[in-house]
């Protein structure tokens, strides 16, 4: 168990935290109310609470414009939802602000081509994950609401095993074959191009994309360029895309703005890696923080606040690790020291805390029912944990998905 009075700060903390992000304010501070302030940051990431006018990304409470941007139409921002990955332009003091610009275009859309267990699907060729934190409009029945040749919408970021980890699924209706795919150009020619889904070309999903009748390569395309391809008919065999249309997407900003973005790890080390599509790169003075550097390998969640550079790469300042699991169930090998690190497990996965890990004044006593949230530690295979709270017996029985699969 943690110390007494680090519990106390920690608490005070998450208190501090909570208060500064259950409000808003409708401009930056020393502006005329009635002209919306300057964006100051781009903040990329997912919905995590929604209500009425207000969304909250990155641990940033913003207010919301009547109007948003989904799929590049303008639509009401009623149609924002939790679990939405979106990039937005706003004046932020601290972490309140005024959203200025809220934009969200999927990762995909298409036919649920096959289910192939509790956690993965495949949509567009691509092979798409869910965890603990996927929303679903039905998120009772979760996955099990969708079935196979049902039309969805997936909201997400690329994950370290060359697929997609969902943040959202939502039905759309529809019986058409037609299907969309995000990936960055290369080998570009005159009647197509490789698209590959991510930067990591160790893991990306890798499609050869050639021109339909009437359509045409968009002006400005170049190897390098980030795209949404758009096609009537199933994937080809040998991964291979007739594509109807074909659009360039949006940098994440201008060189020089500030920044947040979050995201899978995808590649790379400490020092450069690549996160939710974006490449990463970090120095001495770089803050850490839910972690050390040691901690960042591929499959754990991040948010890295910093600028953003002429080639669209991040100078980060500050990561910040996020929990990408939850686990229930009963402490067991319990081998945890006085001053809060050590080891145990639940329902047979090796749980790892340490002077980060929020207790919330759970004992930690052998048999006591724990709801843990954490991310994969750099063995690949146990949970280090951020956060430990006392269980209800009648979720102790409920898997959560205790790692990334």
């Amino acid at each position: 168990m943690l110390p007494s009075s680090t519990r106390a700060l920690l608490l005070l903390a998450v208190a501090a935290t909570a208060a500064a992000c259950g409000s808003s304010s409708s401009s930056a501070p020393g502006t005329d109310p009635g002209t919306p302030p300057a964006a100051n940051k781009v903040l990329q990431g997912t919905i995590t609470a929604r209500s009425a006018g207000v969304i909250e990304v990155n641990g940033v409470t913003l207010t919301t414009p009547a109007t948003v941007k989904i799929e590049k139409v303008e639509r009401p921002e009623s149609e924002l939802e939790k679990g939405m990955v979106v990039k937005v332009r706003a004046a932020v003091d601290d972490r309140t602000g005024q959203a200025i610009e809220v934009e969200f275009e999927d990762v995909a859309t298409g036919k649920v081509e096959a289910k192939f267990d509790d956690n993965t699907l495949s949509v567009g060729g691509q092979t798409v994950r869910i965890d603990d934190s996927t929303e679903f409009e039905d998120n009772l029945a979760r996955l099990g609401s969708v079935a196979v040749d049902d039309r969805v919408r997936v909201s997400g970021v690329p994950d370290d095993k060359g697929g997609l980890r969902a943040t959202r699924i939502d039905r759309i209706g529809g019986t058409s074959n037609d299907f969309e795919v995000k990936g960055v150009v290369s080998g570009l020619s005159g009647t197509g191009f490789t698209l590959k889904t991510s930067l990591d070309a160790a893991t990306a999903d890798t499609y050869t994309v050639n021109l339909a009748g009437g359509a045409t390569l968009p002006a400005g395309l170049a190897d390098g360029s980030f795209v949404e391809v758009r096609s009537s008919k199933p994937v080809q065999a040998g991964n291979v895309i007739e594509a109807a249309s074909i659009s360039l997407e949006d940098r994440l900003g201008d060189a020089q703005s500030e920044v947040e973005v979050e995201g899978i790890v995808t590649s790379g080390t400490s020092a450069a890696f690549v996160a939710a599509g974006v490449a990463v790169t970090t120095t001495d003075a770089t803050t850490w923080t839910g972690g050390v550097a040691a901690d960042l390998i591929p499959g754990v969640k991040v948010e890295a606040e910093g600028t953003l550079q002429a080639d669209g790469s991040l100078a980060a300042r500050k990561v910040s690790f996020r929990y990408s699991s939850k686990l229930q169930g009963a402490v067991a090998d319990l081998a945890v020291a006085a001053d809060g690190t050590g080891t145990f497990t639940v329902n047979g996965v090796l749980v790892r805390v340490d002077a980060l890990t929020d207790q919330r004044d759970t004992g930690l006593a052998a048999g006591e029912l724990v709801e843990l949230r954490g991310y994969l530690g750099r063995d690949g295979a146990s949970l280090v944990v951020t956060r430990v709270e006392p269980s209800p017996s009648v979720l102790a029985a409920i898997p959560m998905n205790p790692l990334p699969s």
